[in-house]
């Protein structure tokens, strides 16, 4: 059999599997189970604790022996606390420090090993003091000569945790590595209670509560991804996922600091939010047994970590903890949530009307039919037997047929990526040139395509990636990024075999001005939109000695430059981090799964249901990979819409290109899946277009019924039996609208 057959042969089953489902999976972590509504009993009381301070809502009590502390929500009578001190068996010593104290520190020695220390430890000095609505607590790891305060401050529906970075104190060879404030707050014993953990995976996941199992990790994600700038990026694959890191979706990254406790559904929670040193924190979360047999979760936040320091000039050096601590001022707040709030779904609109306060999130009106996201690639380079050339894969005239083609079949609202306009295409155009590829159209066929098609309904953006790039786009000397090591910043495949399995991180000065000069000549054109790739999610410092660029102070670069483009400029981010989110037009390729770790039990919208009715979000391409009629269904009840990546030409003749990973993107192969696919989602979530998602509720194993605050609800049956629900029939693997009790579907 032939190359060429086998590729068609692929793609033609590609396409055909998105007319079958894949059994069971539904069942899989992949999608949402159904809740236990047992109740839960309040097992803790404030024997032998102070009362410090009281709002309207709040007590907060504290225990001087073991500077553990407990929260009373006066509304519900549920009292919230650390492991009580009678309830500690199964963890050594160290751990039990740990579970029932307000504060654990993490430190290196002066072999760069690393060590947990409790506030409660017999050898730590501490005392503390109330204030007018809280307590201060000092700490001095007199063995360690490190010393620091916290504040706990009690706020009307909140406590907030403050440790000023004046208030470390380092004198000795012990070094500071990272803090735990109150880690085992909520913490559960096995299945003594009905809940779980939410932790902001992706999409969002669940780690619900069970007997101890043969659990042998935690999560732990830094937020905001990866530090490049001081993380070891070279790492043969991750040991917790056991997944290479060759696929085409990158696994899920942590986009906001939250994370989330239930004890039981719709009756209480606590929300745990970083206000204040996000960007060197992680969050982690623990199975129980896994070093004890408690489910909890916590915000790590990190002043040092080991980077490889070079030893020889071929690379090779030893691992040892930063000289210099990160500076952070450490503001974490955690809210007290009872009733409809105490789930993921209240924990989302919880924090959305926070974020719609703050000015995060704006409402932009939007209504009828949802748009189509085609991400058409212009041009690519092709591999040579001596060096490399663009090749011609989409001309903006056949970019004009199809578009015409879409309309004349009903599809109006359109947004258009073009990804390679640039000169060299794709993976090769210089990012600190504004150029454009002559072989597809060159500069006057792109702006005879923007200003015959760019309106209301139709957007043509233009896809700019000058973060992570190949050898062949920069001066690798000049203009990569530099880590703490002093080495360049970049970023291997396991697969060697791949084009470019080289990815390169540009220094972030440059980039940012790059970026803010091909704006400006775009605007000079008349080109008003833009979609960005990595700038931004990818957040990362440059360490250049001398000159360097911390990671919270390349965040206030990057968001800087974000502002000023978007005075001028719509944005869209093929993903973006929370500080992106008010600026942003729409969000391609959002997570629809989180990273399928053992212990994560479900998948969750969180992230969707926060900006729903507020940013429009694009599934991954629908024709990367095996795509199933569950996916239709998961991408309705998700409210995301649909988004394909497409050529002019076979993908026989892109063998040779970095595209040679996707199966099939040719449009003539597509044109048909690609209308009746959006067709089906746009049957429903036209109606629901502009508002936000207000509940969703997993009634038995895959039939999700989903509610938007116009009174428009969705019921999906994920299974492959027809469901009945009052008055109402779900055929198998299908949906129906329900509207103001009446049923809509067609």
């Amino acid at each position: 059999m032939s190359d060429k057959l086998k590729i068609a042969l692929f793609g033609f089953i590609l396409i055909s599997s998105l007319l079958f489902s894949i059994g069971n999976d539904y069942l899989s972590n992949r999608f949402t189970k159904p809740d236990e509504k047992n109740r839960v009993i309040n097992d803790l009381n404030t024997e032998g604790f102070k009362l410090i301070a009281e709002s309207e809502k709040l007590e907060l009590w504290f225990d001087e022996k073991n500077y553990s502390i407990r929260i009373l929500n006066k509304e519900s009578g549920y009292l919230w606390g650390l492991v009580d001190s009678e309830n500690l068996s199964g963890m050594n010593n160290i751990w039990k420090g740990i579970a029932s104290s307000v504060l654990t520190i993490e430190y290196f020695d002066d072999n760069a090993l690393n060590y947990l220390l409790s506030i409660s430890d017999k050898s730590v000095i501490k005392k503390y003091s109330k204030l007018e609505n809280g307590i201060k607590i000092e700490a001095n790891y007199e063995s360690l000569a490190i010393k620091l305060k916290l504040y706990i401050y009690l706020n009307d529906d909140h406590i907030e945790f403050y440790i000023p970075y004046e208030s470390i104190d380092e004198k000795g060879n012990f070094k500071l590595a990272s803090i735990y404030i109150a880690p085992f707050l909520g913490a559960v014993r096995e299945n003594k209670k009905s809940g779980y953990i939410f932790i902001p995976d992706g999409p969002g996941a669940l780690i619900r509560f069970s007997k101890s199992s043969l659990n042998s990790s935690m999560f732990e994600k830094r937020i905001y991804g990866k530090d490049y700038s001081i993380d070891n990026l070279r790492e043969v694959s991750d040991l917790k996922a056991s997944r290479p890191n060759d696929f085409l979706r990158e696994e899920p990254s942590i986009y906001m600091p939250v994370f989330g406790i239930v004890h039981g559904v719709n009756q209480n929670a606590i929300f745990g939010r970083i206000i204040s040193g996000a960007e060197y924190s992680s969050i982690v979360a623990y199975p129980s047994g896994v070093i004890s047999p408690f489910y909890w979760a916590s915000f790590k936040f990190i002043y040092r970590q080991k980077y490889l320091q070079p030893t020889t000039r071929s690379g090779n050096g030893i691992q040892v903890p930063q000289k210099l601590k990160n500076k952070l001022d450490v503001r974490y707040r955690v809210y007290f949530l009872t009733g409809e709030q105490a789930s993921y779904v209240g924990m989302a609109k919880f924090y959305r009307n926070i974020l719609v306060k703050e000015g995060v999130l704006v409402k932009k009106p939007k209504s009828g039919n949802i748009p189509l996201s085609l991400d058409f690639v212009v041009s690519e380079l092709e591999k040579k037997v001596l060096g490399f050339n663009s090749i011609k894969v989409t001309t903006y005239k056949y970019i004009e047929k199809c578009i015409d083609y879409f309309k004349h079949l009903g599809v109006n609202k359109l947004n258009i990526f073009l990804e390679g306009w640039q000169e060299r295409g794709r993976s090769g155009n210089k990012i600190s040139k504004f150029s454009f590829e002559k072989s597809v159209g060159g500069k006057d066929g792109l702006l005879s395509l923007y200003k015959k098609f760019n309106d209301n309904d139709i957007k043509i953006y233009l896809v700019e990636n000058v973060t992570k790039v190949t050898q062949q786009q920069i001066n690798i000397n000049k203009e990569a990024g530099t880590n703490l090591s002093q080495s360049l910043i970049y970023e291997d495949k396991n697969n060697r075999d791949l084009w470019f399995f080289r990815s390169y991180y540009t220094n972030i000065k440059l980039s940012s001005d790059y970026l803010k000069e091909k704006a400006l000549k775009m605007n000079e054109l008349g080109i008003k939109n833009l979609a960005l790739k990595d700038y931004g999610i990818k957040l990362y410092g440059e360490l250049i000695v001398d000159n360097e660029i911390y990671r919270n102070q390349a965040k206030e670069l990057i968001v800087k430059t974000i502002a000023n483009i978007s005075k001028n400029t719509n944005i869209s981010f093929f993903n973006a981090n929370d500080y992106l989110w008010k600026y942003t037009d729409s969000i391609i390729n959002i997570p629809m799964n989180n990273s399928q770790y053992l212990y994560e039990t479900d998948t969750v919208p969180f992230l969707q249901i926060l900006l729903s009715g507020y940013i429009e979000y694009f599934v991954p391409f629908m024709n990367d990979g095996f795509f199933s009629k569950l996916d239709v269904l998961k991408a309705i009840d998700f409210g995301a819409y649909p988004n394909f990546i497409l050529t002019e030409i076979d993908n026989y003749y892109l063998s040779k290109t970095p595209l040679w990973y996707y199966p099939s993107t040719k449009f003539e192969d597509w044109k048909n899946s690609t209308v009746d696919i959006y067709k089906e989602i746009n049957k429903a979530l036209k109606h629901v277009r502009g508002f936000s998602i207000s509940d969703r509720d997993v009634i038995a194993p895959g039939i999700v019924l989903v509610s938007y605050e116009n009174g428009v609800s969705f019921l999906i049956n994920y299974t492959e039996n027809k469901y009945e629900y009052g008055n109402f029939t779900v055929l198998p693997e299908s949906w129906i609208l329900i509207s103001k009790g009446e049923d809509k579907y067609e």
